[in-house]
């Protein structure tokens, strides 16, 4: 949506129900997606990373609060850290700052 603004582009919302908002699209978690799991260049990854960026730039446009609170992302298996450094990877080339490996002394702070 704010990149729709940003833009200037008009945005349609059809809803099946007589009601705004009964589904889906009353159903938004608030999370502005940061853009790890998506491969770098991807469509889903640049329309993520241009997102995420005109989201903040709106919200602090228009004083809106939005909260930058991170992601923990955790193996709980050998067998899936593999998955943990592709998702690092991603991360990195998607222009995420702030990524960094925790231990479990770090992730008890």
């Amino acid at each position: 949506m704010a990149l729709a603004v940003e833009r200037r582009l008009s945005v349609v919302v059809l809803e099946a129900e007589s009601r705004l908002a009964a589904h889906q699209s009353g159903n938004n978690s608030g999370v502005i997606h940061a853009g790890l799991y998506y491969k770098p260049g991807s469509l889903k990854a640049r329309n993520c990373v241009e997102g995420r960026g005109a989201m903040y730039r709106f919200c602090e446009a228009h004083g809106i609060r939005a909260e930058r609170c991170g992601k923990l992302v955790v193996a709980t298996e050998e067998r899936e850290l593999p998955r943990l450094d592709e998702l690092e990877r991603r991360g990195r080339a998607n222009g995420l700052d702030g990524l960094e490996r925790l231990g479990s002394e770090g992730i008890r702070e």
